[in-house]
């Protein structure tokens, strides 16, 4: 039986080739295209942009989408 997990607790669903901007709450700031999502959402590859190469994050790394982060 596959392991269910509660939307807040993985990323949200998204699409290849998507510009997103990742914030961790010292201020780290990562922004590129969504390379691929696991099919359990727990891990985002992302390629980042200005040629910094691809990073791997996992949703428990400390990082919010910037567009989730209250104003």
């Amino acid at each position: 039986m596959p392991e269910h997990h509660d939307h807040q607790d993985v990323w949200p669903v998204l699409a290849a080739n998507q510009h997103v901007a990742l914030v961790n709450e010292r201020g780290w700031r990562l922004s590129g295209k969504v390379e691929t999502l696991t099919n359990d959402r727990q891990c985002l590859w992302i390629q980042l942009d200005a040629g910094m190469g691809r990073q791997l994050i996992h949703h428990q790394d400390g990082f919010m989408l910037e567009s989730d982060i209250p104003a």
